[in-house]
This record gives structure tokens, C-alpha cells and sequence, in this order.
């Protein structure tokens, strides 16, 4: 049986397990209360589905979400830099499935980074968002 690499250790192609959620009504409603964000489109939609909240969306793609995430004791990840993308909005009571993938890495000022893409995916398939997130790792003081 092989031992899982820790995120520091992944490289170019390798994969984090999947992870799915479902942003439910009360999930959302609480989310959309912490913000102090009632907007409508996120609560209920004319002819339609209640949109997720886009930084809901950011904070559920995390790499850290996934089930195969992992550091070695005592090592933290630093979030260095973001691109995302998205594509369409994600209705209230769709399951969600982001996918992770280790895309680049770099060594930087005497640092080495791993850049994560996180696409999320609705149940039919359609890619709401793509997210590039590129992390460095500290040990202690480091």
C-alpha cells in the first residue's frame, strides 16, 4: 500500500481526491446572513433556481476541501496568488464536484510553489467555475 503524497511533495499531473457538496437552502441562507448579502438572485429566482453565492463558490474549492489534502506536521500553506474564472452560475440544491489538479510548479525567491487548479462541476457536467491557485509551504518560522 502506497503513502498518499502531501500536498508540498505533489507534482505536475498528480491529483487530489474529488470533493462534492450541496449548497442547501439553509447553507446558503446562513452564508448569504454572514455576508450581510440578501440579494435576491442569491435567495430566489424568477423562473428558476436560487444562484450560489460566487464567494461561496471560492470558499468551497479550496484545495484544503479536498479529501486527500495533506501537510506533514508542523508545515502550513501559504496562499500566494489566485486566478479564477466563472463560467456559470450554480443553483441552490445542485450537488457540486471539484475536481483538483496539480498544473505547475515553480521555485520562486528560495521558495518552492504548487499552482492547484480546482474546476467545480454541476451533476450534468457543466463547469461553473475553474480556479488557478498557486501556494507556497512554511515550516515554524520559516
Amino acid at each position: 500500500m502506497s503513502v498518499p503524497k502531501t500536498m508540498d511533495r505533489m507534482t505536475v499531473g498528480d491529483t487530489l481526491a474529488t470533493y462534492e457538496f450541496r449548497v442547501t437552502p439553509e447553507f446558503n441562507r446562513r452564508y448569504l446572513e454572514a455576508l450581510e448579502d440578501p440579494h435576491p438572485r442569491y435567495l430566489s429566482a424568477s423562473g428558476g433556481r436560487a444562484v450560489v453565492h460566487p464567494g461561496l463558490l471560492l470558499n468551497q474549492s479550496n484545495c484544503t476541501r479536498s479529501p486527500g489534502f495533506s501537510l506533514p506536521s508542523g508545515m502550513a500553506a501559504i496562499h500566494a496568488r489566485e486566478v479564477t474564472e466563472f463560467l456559470h452560475p450554480a443553483g441552490v440544491n445542485t450537488l457540486l464536484r471539484v475536481h483538483f489538479r496539480i498544473i505547475d510548479r515553480y521555485r520562486k525567491r528560495d521558495r518552492d510553489y504548487v499552482v492547484v487548479e480546482a474546476v467545480i462541476e454541476d451533476e450534468d457536467g457543466t463547469v461553473i467555475m475553474r480556479r488557478r491557485s498557486a501556494n507556497t509551504f512554511s515550516r515554524g518560522g520559516s
